[in-house]
Formats: C-alpha cells, sequence, structure tokens
C-alpha cells in the first residue's frame, strides 16, 4: 500500500484504525462463512438430486414409471431425509429423471450423477437407499424382476467394493431389525450373476445396452477418453471453432498463454483443454481444464478456478454463456450451438478428467 500500519493509525487516530481494521476483519471472515455455507448448501442439494435420479432409475428403468413407484421413491425419500417429503412436490424432477432414462444409456444416466467421481460416501449411501426401496417394493408386493436387474445395474455403475456392500448390509440391517448376514445373503444372492442371466433370459424384453461412443475402448486412458471426446465434439468445425476451443497438446502456444495469464496455480497438474475467448485470440480469456481444476477467466473479470470434484452443475442455457455451478464462463466469440457443444464436452470430460492421476 505504500504506507506502514503504524504511520495509517498515526495519521487517523489508533482506536479508530483498530476498530477499522477489526471491521475489515469481520467482513472478510463473515465472507468466508457465508461462500462455505453456500457452497454446502448447494452440495446438499446435489447429493439429494442425485439420490432422487438413482431412485428413479431403481424403480423406472425398463419399466413404465406409474403413481405406485413414483409414491415408493417419496416415500423413501422423505425416510432418509427426515422430512415430509409430498409426491407433488417432487414430481416435475421425477419425470424430468425418468424422461432422461428413455433417451440415454445407463452408462451416459450414470455419468451425470456427480457423487459417483467425488464422494464415496455418498455414492454407499445412494446405494444403501435402493436397497430400502426394493425392500419396500417387495412389501408392497410391487418388486419385480426388472427391480432385481435394474438393483444390479446401479451396483455396477457405481463401483460398490465388497467393504462397502458389507457397510450397507449393516445398515440396512439396523434399520429393519435384520441380521446382517441374512440381509446379505438375500441381496447377493439377487444381484448374482447367474441370476442376472437368469432374469434376462426370462424376461428378453428388458433393455441394457452401452452404445460403443459411450463405452471407453479397451485399455484406454482416461486422457484418451477425453482427446476421443473432443474429437467427436469438435467434428465437422471450422478451424476458428477449433482454434479457439482446442485440446492443449494441439496447441500449446496458447495453452501456456492461458497458464500465464489466469491458471498459475496449476503447477503439477495435467493440463488437457482450453477455451478462447479474446478478441484477439490471444488465449489470455476463457477457460483451462486441467485433471484437478478448472481456470475460468472473463475480459475485465478477476480469474477464478473450481476443484473439479466440487463441481455440481453445468449449464448452458444463458445466452453467450456457460455457468459451472454458479460461476460465468463468457462464450460471446462462438456461436450459441457452438457453446452447447463446449458446455456438453465439460459435462462428459470432467468425470474422466478426475480419474487422471499425474
Amino acid at each position: 500500500m505504500g504506507i506502514g500500519f503504524d504511520v495509517f493509525k498515526a495519521n487517523i487516530g489508533w482506536s479508530l484504525a483498530d476498530s477499522m481494521m477489526g471491521s475489515i476483519s469481520n467482513a472478510i471472515e463473515k465472507n468466508a462463512a457465508e461462500q462455505q455455507a453456500r457452497a454446502q448448501a448447494e452440495k446438499e442439494e446435489s447429493d439429494k438430486n442425485d439420490m432422487l435420479k438413482t431412485l428413479v432409475f431403481m424403480v423406472g428403468n425398463n419399466i413404465p414409471l406409474d403413481r405406485t413407484g413414483k409414491k415408493a421413491i417419496a416415500s423413501v425419500l422423505s425416510e432418509v431425509q427426515d422430512e415430509n417429503i409430498s409426491l407433488f412436490s417432487i414430481e416435475d424432477k421425477i419425470d424430468a429423471a425418468y424422461s432422461d432414462i428413455q433417451t440415454k444409456n445407463p452408462k451416459q444416466f450414470f455419468a451425470n450423477i456427480a457423487a459417483i467421481n467425488s464422494d464415496r460416501g455418498q455414492v454407499c449411501l445412494m446405494y444403501l437407499v435402493t436397497l430400502l426401496i426394493y425392500t419396500k417394493l417387495s412389501d408392497d408386493n410391487a418388486a419385480l424382476p426388472a427391480h432385481a436387474y435394474n438393483l444390479s445395474l446401479i451396483k455396477h455403475f457405481f463401483g460398490i467394493t465388497r467393504t462397502e456392500l458389507a457397510n450397507c448390509y449393516g445398515a440396512l440391517g439396523k434399520q429393519l431389525n435384520k441380521d446382517t448376514d441374512d440381509i446379505a445373503d438375500v441381496f447377493e444372492e439377487l444381484t448374482s450373476e447367474e441370476s442376472i442371466k437368469a432374469i434376462e433370459r426370462e424376461n428378453p424384453t428388458l433393455v441394457y445396452s452401452e452404445t460403443k461412443e459411450a463405452l471407453p475402448a479397451p485399455n484406454t486412458s482416461p486422457k484418451e477418453e477425453i482427446e476421443k471426446l473432443y474429437r467427436s465434439t469438435v467434428q465437422g468445425s471450422d478451424s476458428d471453432f477449433t482454434d479457439r476451443f482446442s485440446l492443449a497438446d494441439s496447441n500449446p502456444k496458447k495453452a501456456i498463454a492461458a497458464v500465464n495469464a489466469y491458471a498459475k496455480n496449476c503447477k503439477g497438474e495435467e493440463i488437457l483443454v482450453f477455451y478462447d475467448d479474446s478478441a484477439f485470440g490471444n488465449g489470455k480469456v476463457g477457460f483451462l481444464l486441467t485433471n484437478k481444476k478448472l481456470y475460468i477467466c472473463n475480459s475485465f473479470e478477476k480469474p477464478q478456478e473450481i476443484a473439479l470434484a466440487d463441481i455440481s452443475t453445468i449449464s448452458g442455457t444463458e445466452k453467450a454463456a456457460i455457468y459451472v455451478n454458479r460461476i460465468k464462463i463468457s462464450t460471446i466469440m462462438i456461436k450459441e450451438e457452438k457453446k452447447q457443444l463446449v458446455c456438453d464436452f465439460l459435462e462428459k470430460a470432467i468425470p474422466l478428467a478426475i480419474k487422471i492421476n499425474v
């Protein structure tokens, strides 16, 4: 500031200076606390949405989702979240998730469950709740072979380990006041490879497909998958778009410019992709994606960064902008349809980027 604190105090008065500094300190602490509270609230909301989507998949994949299934979802969520959740209050979210199931294969659907890549505790809780809803459906004589089939898919895509399964069975046994080993025997038999093959033979209408585009190629790394995804995203695009939105390895000069301008904290990280929103194409504003963080800088604004594990929402609904959580990424230098391509790319690439270890 060019002036020592003691001189500052002498000029305006010691007590007034201390009071001002105390107020500034309190304001900073309050702002930090508010930001932390907002981040926590956003994560809790994301976790609840992940839970609801998972239950909709459990009850509605391969099956018409009727009122009975919807009511079961609302009932279990009320029990888990310890609040009265009416079907009316969440039916629009249930219908949206069910619609999503109809247009995506399971791998694509679960790629949008944020917790799978960032929070194993929440993943285990979601699987535990799918076990709970299966028992409810069974008690109501509404459980179908497709529900057992869906349970096995969730178990597969969540990558539940044996230790995590033991914890889930133990928690469910406590909830139902039943022996843990008895619970484990029931669900291990229900989701065993032999049982699932039998269900497939007896129910040929069950649908489970992973398209070649959705599946990683054999033995490919997450970085290679991101590169493959990028090429698919920009296919047929002109050079102006691919010069602004590019793999870092393909355009190292611009990637370095972005690092120097707004991503200096990326030391030791794998630099993957950047987007250049500068008027003169110098790479000094836009975003830079690494395996750890998303670095963002809009024109005339301070740079920002988000840990990939903290990203819960990515939206391209606003014109000429993408929002990651609540942080804006300006896209004024590309057409609206290209902006949506970049937005879709980020949704798919971030879960892959997290898996890259340097």
